[in-house]
This record gives structure tokens, C-alpha cells and sequence, in this order.
């Protein structure tokens, strides 16, 4: 099975990704590394600290790739680059938006990086892109907030084997319910971010 699992950087992709190719004995593929390793780029943003990926020449690749390869654990926030045909599963890993920022900051990242992450995530950007691009039907969401990477695993297993009912997942609306949504909504600079940012976020492991 060619299984993809996306979502905001943060969510935990890379260790989900590889506890599950080592269970299901597929090849973990950290796309972002290919992307390097066969210069699939444009060139870098500076802003973002990140690559910019040659969107056509990245999709000639991995559609090569993909054919010759059948049990592949594909691990990337950039969905358009894989052929729909050669991906059988979409996992769309989500975590509270509050999350995604606390994390982006202990890893060091740029405010503004942290702040575009979480933002992301409450509207569910990469969400909306699988969708988009691979349709509902091969594309789950597994909500990764406060749960062990074994809990998670078992979970995506769950869908993998049939057994587990699509769940949607509204950030939007909890943290609206929770009376967090304007904090996110209104921090618009770094200098925004608030100093007792991680006491704001000790529920949110």
C-alpha cells in the first residue's frame, strides 16, 4: 500500500510516519530529504526557512518512483507532487492550533513561522489541499493532540484495516467553545505572541 501522511509541520508526521512503516514493514520516505537530495527545488525562502519545491519537476520524479514501489509511507506537507492514482491512503494528521504554535517555538522557529503554522492548522489548509487534490474518499483525518505516538499508530491502523468511521475535527469551533479563537485570529506579528505564551498553552501537551 502507497499510504501519504500530511499535515502542518508540527503535527508529528516524521514519528508517526516511521513507527508505522517499521509495524507495517514499508519504506518511510521523508519527501522533504528526496526533495534535497535530488534538488526538486526552486530555490529557498528565506522567510520561511524552507525549500521552494519544483512542483512539475517533484511530480515527474515521484510518479518513477511511486510506480516501482508499492509499500511506501510517503511523509509530507506538499500533496500535489504524488500521482492520485499511485496513493492509496491519505493521513491528515491534526493537532490543536495552540499546539502547533507552542511546538514551533521550542523547536526554535521564527515567530512569524510558528504563528503561520498554527493559523494553518485552525483552518485546516492542509486538510482542504489533501482533499482537493485526492478526493474524500482516500483521505482521513487522525487528531494527534494530547495522544502517545502508539495511540496514534493504532488509530491510523484502525482506518487502514476499515474498522474506524471518518471523524471531523473543527478547530474553529473549539476553540471559539474554549474562548482562545480571538488569540490566534489576532496575532498578526511576532510581537504579538504573548510572554506567558507557554503558561497560556500548559494544557496542550
Amino acid at each position: 500500500m502507497r499510504i501519504l501522511i500530511t499535515g502542518t509541520p508540527s503535527t508529528g508526521k516524521t514519528t508517526i510516519a516511521k513507527r508505522l512503516a517499521e509495524l507495517l514493514k514499508h519504506h518511510h520516505v521523508e519527501v522533504v530529504k528526496v526533495i534535497i537530495e535530488e534538488k526538486l527545488y526552486r530555490g529557498l525562502d528565506e522567510v520561511r526557512d524552507s525549500f521552494i519545491v519544483d512542483i512539475k519537476r517533484a511530480r515527474r520524479f515521484f510518479a518513477t518512483y511511486l510506480a516501482e514501489r508499492c509499500d511506501v509511507i510517503l511523509d509530507s506537507h506538499v500533496v500535489e507532487i504524488f500521482p492520485r492514482k499511485l496513493v492509496d491512503k491519505v493521513l491528515v494528521l491534526r493537532a490543536h492550533p495552540l499546539l502547533i504554535l507552542k511546538r514551533g517555538v521550542e523547536k526554535g522557529w521564527s515567530p512569524e513561522k510558528c504563528l503561520e503554522n498554527a493559523q494553518a492548522e485552525l483552518l485546516g489548509v492542509c486538510l482542504s489541499d489533501a482533499l482537493q487534490f485526492y478526493g474524500r474518499k482516500k483521505v482521513w483525518q487522525v487528531d494527534c493532540t494530547c495522544r502517545s505516538v502508539d495511540e496514534v499508530v493504532e488509530d491510523v491502523l484502525s482506518i487502514l484495516r476499515g474498522e474506524r468511521r471518518r471523524r471531523r475535527i473543527d478547530w474553529l469551533a473549539k476553540l471559539e467553545r474554549d474562548g482562545k479563537l480571538d488569540l490566534l485570529l489576532k496575532m498578526e506579528k511576532a510581537r504579538d505572541l504573548p510572554e506567558d505564551l507557554f503558561k497560556l498553552l500548559s494544557d496542550c501537551r
